[in-house]
């Protein structure tokens, strides 16, 4: 193989080397957008679920005091009753 061809095929080479190293940034890039819209995503996913729990608790504390005078009540009259 003369000189000329060689140098001919490295020059080959080294254009799809940097076809292939800018590829993978392109990629990068891509993925790096990716993780920080999932980032985001999660912050105000987990927002949501802090308010979600704070409202349980609210409903579940409601319910549990609903559910003491209910009872109280009950027990009132039973006492009148006898």
């Amino acid at each position: 193989m003369k000189g000329d061809e060689f140098k001919i095929i490295l020059e080959d080479i080294n254009e799809k080397f940097d076809t292939l190293i800018e590829g993978q940034n392109l990629l990068n890039e891509k993925l790096d957008r990716h993780s920080d819209e999932n980032k985001k995503e999660f912050k105000e996913v987990r927002s949501d679920l802090i308010i979600l729990k704070k409202d349980v608790w609210e409903v579940r504390k409601d319910l549990s005091e609903h559910r003491e005078n209910t009872e109280l009540h009950v027990i009132k009259k039973k006492k009148k009753a006898s």
